[in-house]
């Protein structure tokens, strides 16, 4: 007898890069069976024209203790997350921060990076995005960064566009130190639209200089409104994979990023600097939730309020489609910058239903094979996760997602336009760890099953 049996599904494993029909039969948290013979379980779901594959994995997350982001990216099928990212992590040490979201209980699997742009420089006194570090600074930080990856951290992750103070002196003893352990280090990276190629070329310089595995975060968020940097940047990775790096990048699937209005992504010019008016800027958290910014509303927010998220319509779906599609993209959300209900991004609700909804069913850029690769086992490999997860095989952890590939839809939209936290159409069951989260649609918030998962230091070697 099985605790959960899953009959008649489209299973796709993207480890072996098949798809077939069959049953699995889930026993004490992992996958015990894969047949075509009958497998009696406790819980039968019935997955007739479904798809089953594994959980999909966010390894672009902003989540952290409070549990509605967490839910919402339940509800779109995510059944781990790396948060941390853009040198954004909201406390340390990494192990009371880890025991303390183990001890609340948690609806998925949760990893974090420890970041450098915001938590690490504070620690140290580096209040204003522009200080420059001095040397015992830097120390500290370096010594600070092998403690959280001591402690678990999967890496150390830098947001260079939001510290533009932080020079190579700075920031490399850091990467040093992630590339010891041969730990990942995703850089949200220091320029963006027009001159995208200069931090794309700093973080490239970064591998070089370190052999660090540094990893692109939200490739395609930084492109603007300029067909050219994107074939730019496609040229320079392809380039630098081509030599043997193994350089990766994660994306999201919109037309517009969001983050903090008083970071200094959205300092002075930066409008022009995409492309784009003032009023291509929405309010998406605090008092003018909704609101196009107007030039005083953007000086009000920027001076007055504290963490208000803006989102910032600079790019274009074309140019999107096509960072994507390259072989060394994987799907992201970026989600979990704010836990207000209304407030936010859509794609808090709705990343990976919107890959399958419009990449793959509506304008087959994607095959339901690449989509659910670029969702999974891509993501498990660069965490180096992928012995438990990220694919469908016996042994694998039960992290499972069964949805209709014919009705699967975002319903989440844009303050001011819809609503960021709207729940997905066609996520059927999501399953972590070997227990239902997410039963006929519906999420069972009853149900904390998932693990905190902590990365050890092994010393690198070839």
């Amino acid at each position: 007898m099985y605790d959960i049996s899953i009959m008649n599904g489209m299973i796709i494993d993207p480890k072996t890069q098949q798809t077939t029909i069959g049953h699995i039969g889930i026993k004490d948290g992992v996958i015990r069976a894969i047949t075509r013979d009958r497998i009696d379980a406790t819980e039968v779901i019935d997955a007739t024209n479904r798809i089953v594959c594994p959980g999909f994995i966010d390894i672009h997350s902003h989540i952290n203790y409070p549990l509605e982001p967490a839910w919402m990216s339940v509800r779109q099928g995510i059944t781990t997350a790396l948060s941390g990212n853009c040198g954004l992590n909201v406390d340390t040490p990494i192990k009371d921060f880890l025991d303390g979201i183990e001890k609340q209980g948690y609806p998925l699997n949760f990893a974090t990076l420890i970041g450098h742009s915001w938590r690490l420089r504070a620690l140290v006194g580096l209040n204003d995005s522009y200080d420059v570090a001095d040397a015992t600074q830097i120390e500290k930080m370096a010594a600070l960064a092998e403690e959280g990856l001591e402690q678990g951290a999967f890496g150390v992750s830098l947001g260079l566009e939001y510290a533009p103070g932080a020079n190579e002196e700075e920031y490399l003893p850091l990467v040093q130190v992630a590339a010891r352990y041969g730990k990942l280090v995703p850089i949200h990276i220091r320029t963006d639209a027009l001159d995208f190629a200069n931090g794309l070329n700093e973080a490239i310089q970064m591998m070089k200089k370190t052999g660090a595995r540094i990893h692109i975060s939200h490739l395609a968020y930084q492109f603007g409104v300029h067909p050219e940097v994107t074939e730019m940047a496609m040229v320079m990775i392809r380039n630098t994979i081509k030599q043997g790096w193994p350089l990766l990048c994660d994306s999201g699937v919109y037309e517009a990023f969001a983050t903090y209005i008083q970071s200094a992504v959205f300092d002075e010019g930066w409008n022009i600097r995409y492309g784009v008016n003032l009023n291509d800027l929405i309010i998406s958290s605090g008092k003018y939730t909704g609101e196009r910014a107007t030039p005083e509303i953007y000086e009000y927010v920027r001076t007055q309020e504290e963490s208000t998220v803006g989102t910032a319509f600079v790019g274009v779906w074309p140019d999107l489609v096509r960072a994507i599609k390259e072989p060394f993209t994987m799907i992201s959300t970026d989600a979990g910058l704010v836990d207000a209900p209304g407030e936010g991004h859509p794609q808090d609700s709705g990343t990976f239903p919107k890959v399958f909804e419009k990449l793959v069913r509506e304008q087959g850029a994607l095959t339901l094979l690449e989509a659910v690769t670029k969702s999974t086992y891509m993501p498990a490999k660069q965490m180096g996760i992928a012995d438990s997860k990220g694919f469908i095989g016996l042994g694998a952890d039960a992290d499972v997602v069964v949805f209709d590939p014919a009705t699967i839809k975002s319903n989440s939209d844009y303050v001011g336009i819809g609503k960021p936290d709207a729940p997905p159409t066609g996520i059927d069951h999501v399953i972590v760890n070997g227990v239902s989260v997410v039963k006929d649609s519906k999420a069972v918030q009853s149900s904390l099953p998932g693990k905190i998962l902590r990365q050890a230091n092994i010393p690198w070697t070839l």
